[in-house]
């Protein structure tokens, strides 16, 4: 997985990157390592993934760019939080 792209949203640090899959497509995946409306930072980062894959890299980490941008911006990414955080125990 590629990490490069690292963001910091209202106080969300997140990376975005694509992962092959087994049919040579592309998943977006976000990589959530801070939350923004406690501050509070994740040892093992939370994995949060596209629903849609895609046939290049690229398309899928503008994918992963987007739908954290919206999950930040809606509000929806609290609501999200503890789910993702009782799947990784």
């Amino acid at each position: 997985m590629d990490q490069h792209q690292k963001h910091d949203i209202k106080g969300y640090e997140f990376h975005v990157t694509g992962a092959l899959e087994k049919d040579g497509r592309y998943r977006g995946m976000i990589l959530l390592s801070r939350r923004g409306d406690t501050g509070e930072s994740f040892a093992k980062p939370l994995l949060i993934e596209t629903q849609s894959s895609f046939k290049s890299v690229h398309a899928a980490q503008i994918e992963a760019s987007a739908y954290a941008h919206e999950l930040i911006h809606q509000g929806a990414m609290p609501a999200l939080l503890p789910a993702l955080a009782g799947s990784t125990e």
